[in-house]
């Protein structure tokens, strides 16, 4: 029988995690019911109100892991981009249970809220307790904390309790751009994702920001490609577009499966940028 752990409060759920490493964390259970058979102990945490905050202060947004997709929407501080990727996801009983911290601790190329998550440059919140058991935490940026299919930086100890994004990487956007290419329109699993924004002032680049979901084992975002553009004008940016188009052609690899051809997502993603990019 599996043992099951239900706290009361986020410290409680610690030192719980502390006395039991190999404890699975439950929020949402929309991934974790499906993965596999489940063995060790189950540490229940959707019933703690701290894990579901969502405010502001001048410089963060910060966002309770355990928020589930639906309170997201509703909220008039998720950003808008964020607030479309979410209506995507799955149907509307999934979006009532799933939560942001589970999506990205599952680890999925295919995390769908994942390419904006790192478009705003979030920071990943993970909580422990110390040897006098006082809550000390951890701040990981979200290409850190993702290491690989289904690997995240968290040690045994550890929940991630909040991800916080940087206001000004909400705001500095005159354009955005998303897409969600499945095999239909809802409850479908990406065969890409597509995330990007700009932001152009007095005809000159001052952002550039791109990200793409389910074309190798993490999301893909060349901050170094981004660097190349920022800066320029927005009439060089259109006579560059080819060149972009090669720079990011040369460092998109994915690979063919069920959903899709590797020809396929590789066309697709540069299509799409090279419409984001003429359309701005």
């Amino acid at each position: 029988m599996v043992k099951s752990l239900n706290p009361s409060t986020l410290k409680e759920a610690l030192i719980m995690k502390k006395n039991n490493r190999n404890a699975i964390i439950y929020a949402g259970g929309s991934d974790l019911m499906v993965a596999k058979k489940v063995s060790h102990e189950m540490l229940f945490i959707n019933q703690l109100n701290e894990l579901k905050e969502i405010y502001e202060d001048e410089e963060f947004l910060t966002i309770g892991a355990a928020s589930i997709y639906y309170d997201m929407i509703q909220n008039p501080l998720i950003p808008e981009l964020l607030k479309q990727v979410l209506k995507d996801i799955a149907s509307p009983a999934i979006r009532n249970v799933a939560t942001i911290g589970g999506n990205i601790c599952n680890a999925s190329p295919a995390g769908d809220s994942l390419p904006a998550l790192y478009i705003f440059d979030t920071k990943i919140v993970a909580a422990s307790l110390d040897d006098h058991n006082q809550i000390i935490e951890r701040i990981i940026p979200i290409e850190n904390f993702i290491l690989g299919i289904r690997k995240i930086d968290l040690k045994s100890d550890e929940i991630v309790t909040k991800i916080i994004i940087p206001k000004d990487k909400i705001s500095r956007t005159t354009k955005m751009g998303y897409k969600k290419v499945g095999a239909r329109k809802a409850q479908a699993i990406s065969k890409l994702l597509f995330v990007a924004v700009m932001n152009v002032e007095n005809d000159q680049v001052t952002d550039l920001r791109v990200a793409y979901g389910s074309v190798g084992i993490t999301t893909l975002r060349r901050k170094d490609i981004e660097s190349h553009y920022i800066g320029i004008k927005y009439k060089e940016l259109l006579a560059k577009i080819p060149e972009i188009i090669d720079e990011y052609r040369e460092c998109l690899h994915p690979i063919d499966d069920q959903r899709s051809t590797a020809v396929y997502r590789k066309k697709g993603c540069l299509n799409l940028l090279e419409d984001f990019l003429n359309e701005c």
